[in-house]
């Protein structure tokens, strides 16, 4: 029996240390700094990211991490994934953005979840330093693990 018992955690450790490989903290999505910028076209201001080495070795990973869901839409079907709860994210003012992800949920599991769920989504990350039309922090392909 004890054969077995340690096969088992053999196993079961090996399989908690390669999920733990891909898993993103918030710490590491801070490595990034922001420089304001005045669109010329519209006179609004915006910031453009320039990421540091530790998040940009990420950027095309797989990559798992754990926040609070927060629609983006009236319909409950765009999200992202946020360190904080609806009640002091990046949108009220309570945080910056390299404090939200981004969700590019795969379409099977496009779904209503519920607001500040926490929930863990995994996806291939994508840094984004300039484009003005989305967040610095998207996450592709995004599905949720259970």
């Amino acid at each position: 029996m004890r054969p077995n018992l340690l096969l088992f955690y053999l196993f079961f450790t090996a399989a908690l240390t390669a999920d733990a490989q891909d898993f993103l903290d918030w710490g590491t999505l801070a490595d990034v700094e922001f420089e304001d910028h005045l669109s010329e076209d519209y006179g609004v201001p915006y910031q453009t990211a320039t990421f540091g080495e530790k998040i940009s070795a990420k950027d095309g990973q797989t990559v798992a991490i754990k926040g609070y869901m927060i629609p983006l839409d009236a319909m409950g079907l765009s999200y992202v994934l946020s360190r904080n709860p609806n009640a002091s994210c990046f949108f009220c003012g309570g945080a910056g953005p390299e404090s939200i992800v981004k969700l590019n949920i795969q379409p099977k599991h496009v779904k209503r979840y519920k607001t500040d769920a926490v929930m863990i989504f995994r996806g291939t990350l994508r840094l984004n330093e300039s484009n003005r039309h989305t967040f610095n922090y998207v996450l592709d392909g995004a599905e949720p693990v259970q």
